[in-house]
C-alpha cells in the first residue's frame, strides 16, 4: 500500500496541474466595422457588435449623470471655498473689533488718569490771581497819580 501511495505522489509531483486546467475564456472585444453602401448592409455607416453597442448606449446613458456629478462637485468645492473665505473674514473682523475695543478702553483709562492727575495736583489759584491783579492795579494808579503831581 505504501508503494502505491508513493507512486501516486511521484506522478502528481511530476505532472504540472496547470496543464490539466481548462484554458481561460477570452472575453470578446467590442468590434467596430465600417461598411459601404452596396455591401451586406443597405446603408453607409458603422457596424457594431452587441458589446460595442451596449458600451455606446451605457456611455450615453451615464454621460448625463457624470456631468451632473462634475457640476455638483465643482459647485460644492466653490461653496466650501467661499465659506472658508467668509469664516476667515469673520474671524478677522472679530479680531479687529476686539483690538479697537481694547484700544478705546486703554485710551479712556489714560484720559481719566491724566484728568485726575491734573485736577488733584493743582490747587485753585484764581482768587490769588484776582487779588494780585487788583493790588497791582491800585499800586499802578497811585504811582501814576504821584508821578503826575510831581511833574506839575
Amino acid at each position: 500500500m505504501a508503494r502505491v501511495i508513493t507512486v501516486i505522489l511521484i506522478f502528481c509531483l511530476m505532472t504540472p496541474t496547470h496543464l490539466l486546467a481548462n484554458p481561460p475564456e477570452l472575453k470578446p472585444l467590442p468590434k467596430i466595422m465600417g461598411i459601404q453602401k452596396g455591401e451586406t448592409a443597405p446603408y453607409s455607416g458603422v457596424l457594431l457588435n452587441t458589446l460595442a453597442a451596449a458600451q455606446v448606449f451605457s456611455d450615453k446613458s451615464f454621460a448625463g449623470k457624470e456631468c451632473e456629478l462634475k457640476i455638483k462637485f465643482a459647485v460644492d468645492k466653490e461653496i466650501a471655498r467661499m465659506q472658508l473665505l467668509l469664516d476667515s473674514t469673520k474671524v478677522s473682523l472679530e479680531t479687529v473689533e476686539k483690538k479697537y475695543t481694547n484700544i478705546i478702553t486703554i485710551k479712556d483709562k489714560e484720559i481719566k488718569r491724566l484728568s485726575d492727575l491734573a485736577i488733584k495736583d493743582k490747587p485753585d489759584y484764581s482768587a490769588l490771581w484776582f487779588t494780585g491783579g487788583a493790588l497791582a492795579g491800585i499800586a499802578l494808579t497811585v504811582a501814576v497819580i504821584y508821578a503826575v503831581q510831581e511833574a506839575k
